[in-house]
């Protein structure tokens, strides 16, 4: 299938772009150009947060391999200079966001279907430190972190929406905005994405 949009060292086709459409489930492909998008925007101005996004393979690897798996995702970025690392996170059949903020030491994980994971808040604090073992040379002091899972967030009413919700997780926490969006705002925000991808920005 033909390449649409180009960037980041990623291709997407019209099948990928037509995840983004009615109430089609996101892919791996369209979320991490997005994500690669909130770091182009982190590093455009300095009236956003420095941003890292890890890929959607990130968290299942990290689950099965542990840290020595991943050693070379980071050898060209310092995470620990960034303000915020933001983690898509899938579980099986749905998407949910964890985003570390170095500036306030917390690990929030973020889910629209009201779940929490203290398996991954435990798995992204291991990581934290075993990081730093290895590109610092130095333990992590982390003791004086917060990791919990986001309450009082919004909702999806649908089992279709998981992706959008979560890319705007990420892309308001990135923005500094409060999260206030609520089901009814998807199919506008589905646009939004669609064009902001296509454009190869965040406005």
């Amino acid at each position: 299938m033909a390449v649409v949009v180009e960037g980041f060292g990623l291709k997407l086709t019209q099948k990928d772009l037509h995840t983004m459409v009615d109430l089609n489930w996101l892919n791996d492909e369209v979320i991490n150009f997005y994500m690669n998008l909130l770091i182009a925007r982190g590093t455009s101005s300095n009236k956003y947060p420095k941003v890292h996004a890890m890929n959607t393979f990130f968290y299942p690897k990290l689950l099965s391999s542990g840290h020595s798996s991943l050693k070379r995702w980071t050898r060209k970025v310092d995470i620990f200079a960034q303000d915020l690392i933001i983690i898509p996170i899938h579980l099986n059949v749905y998407w949910c966001m964890s985003i570390v903020d170095f500036r306030d030491k917390t690990i929030v994980y973020y889910d629209s279907m009201g779940g929490d994971n203290s398996q991954c808040l435990a798995t992204l604090k291991l990581y934290l430190q075993n990081e730093s073992l290895d590109k610092k040379k130095q333990s992590y002091d982390i003791s004086d972190w917060e990791f919990y899972s986001a309450m009082n967030i919004p909702q999806q009413t649908n089992g279709s929406d998981c992706g959008v919700f979560s890319c705007m997780f990420a892309e308001y926490v990135c923005a500094n905005k409060k999260i206030t969006f609520t089901q009814n705002d998807m199919p506008y925000f589905r646009n939004k994405m669609f064009r902001e991808v296509i454009n190869g920005n965040i406005v």
